[in-house]
């Protein structure tokens, strides 16, 4: 009886360590796919309709979504990303900087 319940156990522990395993598996299958292409925003224009940004390798994609269309709208490559993203961030200090000057006076 007892030899029983112990090949129980020993089997339920091996199912529930191969789960565990296939899982981490998948995890790091499903993470490696990400880095190929990575949303990196998504404007909702309506029912089924948007514009989504997408970085795809070294690329910048900005596709236009329909319910029955993709279509490609632009493609930048992405140090124009990087120097947007600067520009637009010095812009928010310059902003934030004349907003302390004013609530100063």
């Amino acid at each position: 009886m007892m030899e029983e319940y112990l090949k129980i156990v020993v089997a339920l522990i091996f199912v529930v360590g191969l789960i565990l395993v296939v899982a981490g598996v998948m995890k790091n299958r499903n993470a490696a796919r990400t880095e190929i292409l990575k949303t990196l925003g998504y404007l909702n224009l309506g029912p089924r309709k948007g514009i989504a940004i997408i970085k795809a390798g070294e690329e910048i994609l900005l596709v236009g979504i329909t319910a029955n269309d993709l279509k490609l709208l632009k493609t930048l490559p992405e140090s124009a990303l990087e120097s947007e993203l600067n520009t637009l961030k010095d812009n928010i200090r310059q902003i934030k900087s004349f907003k302390e000057m004013l609530s100063r006076k």
